[in-house]
């Protein structure tokens, strides 16, 4: 009989619940500047986490933001974007993505306990500084 440490069991156990749920996902539409790769809004042992995918690229900017808005994503312009949205976080860059003038790769920002994905319609990449809509995407409800 094959016989399995307790703490072996309690990791695997944990791991499993620590896997991620899927709850919104979508691709970038443009406002003024072309936004690649997939964005995922996922549970991750009831933490809400927003993932940008490997295949996540855009133009290099001063102060690039994901924020998530009341508004629907048709609705939003420079002007009222950051308007009653949540700043989500902001983007990182690499040496080798700057060379470039891109932003690009894989980022995670996690969201504040408690919220409720429900009073936000659209996520967001914006350029706060400057306030620039760079691009967005509908979120499903």
């Amino acid at each position: 009989m094959l016989r399995v440490p307790l703490f072996l069991v309690s990791f695997v156990l944990s791991f499993a619940t620590m896997a991620e749920q899927v709850v919104a996902e979508g691709r970038w539409a443009t406002a003024d500047y072309a936004v690649n790769g997939v964005w995922r809004i996922v549970d991750v042992g009831g933490r809400l986490v927003v993932k940008l995918g490997e295949d996540f690229e855009t133009k290099n900017g001063p102060d690039l933001h994901v924020l998530m808005s009341p508004r629907p994503f048709s609705e939003l312009s420079n002007g009222n974007a950051s308007t009653d949205a949540l700043v989500v976080g902001r983007l990182e860059t690499s040496d080798k993505s700057v060379l470039f003038k891109k932003m690009k790769g894989a980022q995670d920002f996690e969201l504040p306990g408690g919220i409720d994905l429900k009073q936000f319609r659209s996520i967001l990449i914006h350029c706060v500084k400057f306030s620039h809509l760079w691009a967005g995407a509908e979120l499903p409800h």
